[in-house]
């Protein structure tokens, strides 16, 4: 397990700092400065990031939360995307670092099969074929037509290619067996095996929802800080009974203060503590 602060532009502790100097990788934010699925540029911050944490051999980045899944950029303009990639592998290749990009879908596998998605998504992996840059593909709750089975591993699995990967949302997941009322280690048996997790997915993003929530009162329950040391390890628990203990597990840790971010310092040590690292 390698764990990766989340971080996004801007000043952030002297603390915080220190966190990030004692990992390998970290993901940064990007938020809708420009508007629905306008481009945004994340050269600089790249660069930037890598410069002052000289440290980090990964940087992950989660394009802005809001209206950015990889249909709809797809869907309004293909070389968006294409772009996005051909300046990953460009800036992999001059500062020496693996990255990644991490998108949102809200369509099932057979919606990218039936609207040629899949083919074109297949298509424009050739450019980062062989790079160290990955593309993510993360699952959602309140997906169309997703009922049983984790959409965004099924689409990892249909192209089969080693640069697209899943990113698992540990508070997605548990989102979704609230709204449909659906026991969360039974939904976890009917949506994972862990022969395609082991395979597929790449990183997790780690966080608890609180009050068997995360989607009505989201401020306050979606991706929070694990109430107690307890219940950090069982989500360790069942995230490694699926083969997913050794993967990069982001701390998306939503909080009120995102300077000191004392959240995710928090959630930090507390996973420390039960792997004892």
């Amino acid at each position: 397990m390698k764990i990766y602060p989340k971080i996004s532009i801007g000043k952030t502790s002297e603390e915080f700092k220190e966190i990030i100097k004692q990992s390998e990788g970290a993901e940064i934010q990007f938020f809708d400065e420009n508007g629905p699925t306008e481009e945004f540029s994340f050269n600089q911050a790249i660069i930037d990031t890598k410069q002052e944490f000289t440290n980090l051999k990964e940087i992950i980045i989660h394009p802005p939360l809001n209206n950015y899944n990889i249909e709809l950029i797809m869907l309004k303009d293909e070389k968006i995307l294409e772009k996005q990639l051909q300046t990953l592998v460009e800036i992999s290749e001059k500062l020496n670092i693996k990255l990644a990009i991490v998108f949102h879908t809200y369509w099932t596998k057979n919606q990218f099969v039936s609207t040629n998605l899949a083919e074109k998504l297949k298509q424009m992996l050739k450019i980062i074929e062989g790079k160290p840059v990955v593309l993510l593909i993360e699952n959602l709750f309140m997906m169309l037509d997703e009922r049983e089975g984790c959409e965004a591993l099924k689409i990892c699995k249909y192209i089969n290619h080693p640069n697209l990967r899943m990113c698992l949302d540990t508070t997605h997941m548990h989102c979704k067996s609230s709204i449909w009322k659906i026991d969360f280690k039974k939904m976890l048996k009917q949506d994972l095996n862990k022969e395609d997790c082991q395979k597929y997915v790449y990183q997790i993003h780690f966080a608890a929802t609180l009050n068997n929530d995360g989607y009505i009162d989201k401020e306050n329950t979606h991706g929070r800080v694990h109430e107690n040391i307890e219940e950090t390890k069982k989500e360790l628990e069942w995230l490694e009974e699926y083969g997913m203990k050794d993967k990069n597990y982001i701390i998306e840790v939503s909080e009120k203060d995102y300077y000191t971010r004392k959240d995710q310092i928090k959630e930090i040590e507390m996973i420390k503590k039960i792997i004892k690292l």
